[in-house]
């Protein structure tokens, strides 16, 4: 009798889980207005704001005056009425400086560099050459 006990609420813990496996794998994520990319800098994270393209350095510490956030750029990089949630994206590059942000509507691309220094800070667009 009591292994046939344990065998059902076995059996039911494992039903109870693979649904909820499965209803959490089916749900739709929530568009995102906001995505950190970390760098190879334990410290450091890119926040980016993923309707318009604007880029934050995001610096974390366990000492107050050493936390902060400094723009990358702060000139959006479409206008109001073309934003939407998760239309750029962050690659990271070979190079732990350098990424790569893509509209991933228009196909628009441009080189990243951070740091924190701001005179090494720069978003430059990657134009497109025919040959």
């Amino acid at each position: 009798n009591r292994i046939r006990m344990k065998k059902s609420i076995l059996t039911l813990v494992f039903v109870f889980s693979a649904h909820f496996l499965i209803a959490q794998s089916n749900e739709i994520p929530e568009p995102a207005n906001f995505k950190l990319y970390p760098t190879e800098n334990m410290y450091n994270f890119l926040k980016l704001d993923t309707r318009d393209g604007t880029i934050k350095l995001v610096q974390w510490s366990l000492e107050g005056d050493t936390r902060f956030e400094y723009p990358l750029n702060l000139i959006p990089l479409v206008a109001e009425s073309e934003r939407s949630a998760n239309r750029f994206a962050l690659y990271a590059t070979q190079n732990s400086w350098t990424f790569i942000l893509l509209d991933q509507k228009s196909g628009s691309t441009w080189q990243v560099q951070w740091s924190t220094n701001a005179s090494d800070r720069l978003i430059v667009p990657i134009n497109y050459m025919s040959n």
